[in-house]
């Protein structure tokens, strides 16, 4: 009956070779050879002696694949791969039984073969599912513990630290930089979920890992490891996530690169304010650094101080936005009246006669430089 019988150790050999250095996360950077020759192993040898004796797996012959489930899961292979692998190993064991009882009338040996792969593949997905889960909820709660922490700028406990940190594969003592984005309005349910994996996925790929994130306000709160060599591939990846056609994301708001994690809260505090800013001046589609909004942080620090401020300078022309326009354009154009007016697309005369208006409703004269800054220090 038996025309190409082969040992354990080519088949094995054959597996891997089509599984090494294929699937993602099938890389000695993630775990050894010897671990997946291990398990290949197991699975060829059970189902070897299932086709042997014709019967289906029992029990006792799905531990091993449910180990595998569960290691896969914590080592952070992704589920697609190991499937893949499986279907790999399961190839190879097909084609050796087809060969093997070619000359049979019987399909018994093939769809043994078949049902011992679909048993042990769903053995393997369930327990990498229950121990995927677990991982999930206590990241999400190291998380949820360190952003409120960093968030709310509590002196972190070092055992704390420790703890959380060493959960989520972060280095506390590493640059990170807060970055706030501010999320469509419209009501999708998932729509922060989404636009969550998709920003860590692309950070992930410009080598920008890992990413703690959490959402509140409409908002998606993100620490990232940046440091010199990572700023272009960052702005670049924030960009990105901004011309996004999805139009998941609005506004991106970025604070300084705080020395370590643990000096974060400073860092979320800068990107905070950026986005109260934008929000203050109605900017959308934006994406602001805190170095480029400086003086509004300035100027918005304290309200009620501002408020009085914009009252005392502007008064009647607080809502007169040709007069408003006027001052910034010759604030831009540094006094020059010609210049303002060619950049508001008005004649020249139109400019002095709205500078004068704005003299005599204010009693500051925009074309006297110590005046012209009040007023457009007034109108930020």
């Amino acid at each position: 009956m038996a025309t190409t019988e082969r040992s354990v150790d080519d088949l094995v050999d054959e597996a891997v070779q089509l599984i090494w250095n294929t699937y993602r996360g099938y890389t000695s950077n993630v775990f050894d050879r010897v671990e997946l020759d291990h398990f290949v192993r197991m699975n060829v040898v059970v189902v070897l002696d299932c086709v042997r004796r014709r019967t289906p797996l029992r029990p006792d012959e799905l531990v091993h694949a449910r180990e595998l489930g569960e290691q896969r899961a914590h080592q952070g292979v992704p589920l697609e791969s190991v499937i893949q692998a499986f279907r790999s190993t399961e190839r190879v064991m097909l084609l050796h039984v087809l060969r093997t009882h070619r000359d049979g009338s019987s399909d018994t040996p093939t769809e043994l073969a078949l049902s011992c792969f679909d048993a042990l593949t769903n053995a393997m997905i369930d327990a990498y599912r229950e121990a995927s889960s677990a991982i999930d909820a206590v990241s999400r709660r190291a998380e949820t513990e360190l952003a409120t922490a960093l968030t709310n700028g509590w002196e972190l406990d070092p055992a704390e630290a420790e703890r959380w940190t060493g959960v989520l594969g972060v280095d506390q003592g590493r640059a990170h930089t807060c970055v706030v984005f501010t999320l469509s309005k419209h009501s999708e349910p998932l729509l922060a979920q989404r636009f969550r994996r998709r920003m860590v996925t692309k950070l992930s790929a410009a080598r920008i890992e890992p990413v703690l994130c959490w959402e509140g306000d409409g908002s998606l709160i993100a620490f990232a490891p940046v440091d010199s060599d990572s700023t272009s591939r960052f702005d670049a990846c924030l960009t990105t996530l901004l011309n996004d056609p999805s139009g998941d994301c609005t506004g991106i708001f970025v604070g300084d690169t705080a020395p370590t994690l643990r000096a974060g809260h400073r860092s979320y505090l800068q990107a905070r304010a950026v986005q109260d800013v934008a929000s203050r001046k109605q900017m959308t589609g934006k994406m602001l650094l805190y170095n480029d909004v400086l003086l509004d942080v300035l100027l918005g620090h304290d309200v009620p101080a501002r408020e009085r401020f914009v009252a005392d300078r502007l008064g009647p022309i607080e809502d007169a936005t040709h007069l408003l326009e006027t001052i910034a354009a010759l604030a831009n154009c540094n006094m020059s009246q010609a210049r303002a007016a060619k950049q508001m697309y008005v004649h020249v005369n139109t400019v002095a006669l709205r500078a004068r208006k704005i003299h005599e409703l204010t009693g500051r004269n925009p074309l006297v430089f110590t005046d012209l800054v009040e007023l457009y220090l007034a109108t930020r």
